[in-house]
């Protein structure tokens, strides 16, 4: 099965025991709802966990205008940025679509906005259900216990997703001070 924004809203729709959308232009509540709100969410569920499916690289170079003080300049962040995973350094500073530093080059790794639910993965796809599932309750039932309910799966399937991200990625280099114990027994 395709993984499209009509599944993903039906399977919103279907933990909140609401009736399934055949599309997003369907002339329902239901459609208008799950259109209305369907980019922000997914935005902000990406927003909230380095995804490795929405996961990019690029190099940036500095713009023309340097910030007043603080850094010596200023780098545009791509049009499709939503959080930066790394920026490989450790002083930078984001402010208004720009990344400060006093460096010539970043090379940043970014979540971007991916809205191509064919690339997702399946955590991501749950992920996404859940959240909907959780705005749309309300408004649409009425009631908010599923929508709670929800909420709280969302929660928890985003803390899994980092012990899963922990386990993809490889463990960092342990540097150990030089010390007279290190090979030593007893």
């Amino acid at each position: 099965m395709t993984t499209t924004k009509v599944s993903i809203c039906n399977a919103a729709l279907s933990m909140i025991g609401d009736s399934s959308i055949s599309s997003f232009d369907e002339d329902t509540a239901r459609a208008e709802r799950c259109r209305s709100i369907y980019d922000q969410q997914r935005k902000a569920v990406l927003r909230d966990h380095p995804w490795s499916c929405a996961k990019r690289r690029t190099i940036l170079a500095p713009i023309s205008t340097h910030p007043s003080f603080g850094f010596t300049h200023a780098f545009r962040l791509p049009a499709d940025y939503l959080r930066i995973v790394s920026a490989n350094m450790e002083q930078y500073e984001i402010e208004n679509r720009h990344i400060l530093a006093n460096t010539n080059q970043i090379n940043l790794e970014y979540i971007f906005d991916n809205d191509n639910e064919e690339t997702w993965d399946s955590m991501l796809v749950e992920a996404m259900s859940l959240k909907m599932a959780s705005r749309l309750c309300k408004p649409l039932t009425g009631s908010d216990a599923a929508g709670q309910s929800a909420l709280d799966e969302y929660e928890r399937l985003i803390r899994k997703a980092r012990n899963v991200n922990a386990q993809e990625r490889p463990s960092e280099n342990m540097v150990y001070a030089e010390s007279s114990y290190i090979g030593s027994r007893y």
